[in-house]
């Protein structure tokens, strides 16, 4: 009885670790227009950048997290429960006694009726 002898192929189709080539003139992943503030607080010194944003508030959250403005339309804060904002998206509403609290639908764009009889065919 012969004993099986182990190939050297197997050794060579080893899974390999896949290193893809460095960018040309070893260029940064990042644009140039990132703004970094600091390296030293994070671990492995990552950088830290600056971003522009307008901070509302940061004593109402836990651990002084930061409020950004939005830019949203805030119409009203005061109607629903928690003070959760109703916010104008802009669109013409038509009222709907069907709904709960006769709540208001948004209408969409009066397409072209010939248009739209098009698509029956």
């Amino acid at each position: 009885m012969a004993t099986p002898e182990k190939k050297t192929e197997e050794k060579d189709s080893a899974i390999a670790l896949y290193q893809c080539p460095p960018l040309p003139n070893h260029r940064p992943i990042a644009a140039r227009t990132l703004e970094v503030v600091d390296t030293s607080s994070l671990p492995g010194n990552r950088p830290i950048t600056a971003v522009h944003l307008e901070v509302v508030d940061t004593e109402t959250l836990p651990n002084h997290r930061p409020i950004i403005r939005s830019g949203l339309d805030i119409v009203d804060e005061d109607s629903l429960v928690g003070h959760r904002p109703i916010v104008n998206m802009g669109l013409p509403l038509v009222p709907s006694p069907n709904l709960p609290n006769n709540r208001p639908v948004a209408t969409e764009p009066i397409y072209d009726p010939v248009d739209l009889m098009g698509y029956i065919d």
